[in-house]
Order: C-alpha cells, then sequence, then structure tokens
C-alpha cells in the first residue's frame, strides 16, 4: 500500500507469478502483448493481423498446394493451437453441449442446435467478407493504423454484437 492506495508493483508481480496457461492474463499484461504482436506481425510479413485473411489463405493453400502456405495460415493454426494448449493446461478438454437458457428457449436436439451454430457462423462470415476483415483484423490491426474503413467495421461489429447479445437476452429470457 502506498499511502492508503493500492501499489501497482503488487499487481505487477501477482499477475507475473500466475500460471501462464491455466488463467487469462490480466489487461495490462495482455494489451500491451497483443500490441506487440500486431507490431512484429506488420514487420515480418508486412500484412496485418487477422483470421479471415488467415482462412482464405488457407482454402486458397488446400485447392492449391503448390501455391505455398503463407504465414497467415500458421498464425490462424498457432491461434488454434495455442486456445488448445491452453484448454489443456486449465485442466484438460472437457467439451459440452450444454448451452443453459439457450437450450431452455430453443432445445436441446442436436440439429437444431447445428442448424443455428451453423446460420450464425454463414452470418459472420458474411459480414466478415462484406467489410473486408474479421473484428481482429478491423478492431486490432486496422484501428491502430488509422484506417477509417476499419473505424467504421468495428463501430458495426460492436454495434451489432451489443443489439444481438441483448436481444437474444430479452428473447431467452435472460433478466441481465
Amino acid at each position: 500500500m502506498l499511502g492508503g492506495r493500492p501499489d501497482p508493483r503488487d499487481a505487477i508481480g501477482q499477475a507475473l507469478k500466475m500460471d501462464l496457461f491455466a488463467q487469462r492474463a490480466p489487461w495490462f499484461i495482455a494489451g500491451p502483448l497483443i500490441g506487440l504482436l500486431v507490431v512484429c506481425l506488420l514487420w515480418a510479413t508486412n500484412r496485418p493481423l487477422g483470421s479471415l485473411g488467415g482462412y482464405i489463405d488457407l482454402l486458397a493453400w488446400l485447392r492449391r498446394p503448390s501455391s505455398g502456405l503463407k504465414s497467415t495460415v500458421l498464425f490462424l493454426l498457432g491461434t488454434v493451437l495455442g486456445g488448445l494448449l491452453s484448454a489443456l493446461a486449465a485442466g484438460g478438454l472437457q467439451p459440452g453441449f450444454a448451452y443453459g437458457s439457450f437450450d431452455a428457449r430453443l432445445g436441446t436436439d442436436l440439429a437444431t442446435r447445428s442448424l443455428i451454430l451453423a446460420l450464425g457462423g454463414v452470418v459472420m462470415g458474411y459480414g466478415a467478407r462484406a467489410a473486408s476483415g474479421c473484428t481482429s483484423g478491423h478492431g486490432v490491426c486496422g484501428t491502430a493504423l488509422g484506417s477509417p474503413r476499419s473505424w467504421v467495421s468495428t463501430a458495426v461489429f460492436m454495434t451489432t454484437a451489443i443489439l444481438a447479445a441483448n436481444g437474444l437476452a430479452l428473447w431467452i429470457g435472460d433478466p441481465r
């Protein structure tokens, strides 16, 4: 404590002591690391950070392997592998098909859930293609580069997400 206030060094010390993979990193560590990743990726590949680009490049490579594997595909695969390793470090994979109040409103039929999730994926994919980028590409990298298109896309993504989440919460009866 410094004069009755918490010492920021205590929080940093606590964050550095935490198990790196089993817990979420605090914002003051994760934010600068994401910023550093954006700068390093842009410097190394001259391409902005974004998952959609990796997905598009992966599909192109699968159609024509002779075109070569781009670094964006490796980034995408590393993101998936990192999530898997994080889940394993946090106590193993525990897949579940229970969606709580979502199931209470729509039922637990696997076909219904699959259809709704597939429809959601198609809508997200269409939006990302229409915006010429995904939330990570526009929201993290594009806005950092000062792209007006990224600022507009990020505003649309966020507004849509807030409205959809609140609309869904009202529809399924979640009192929030």
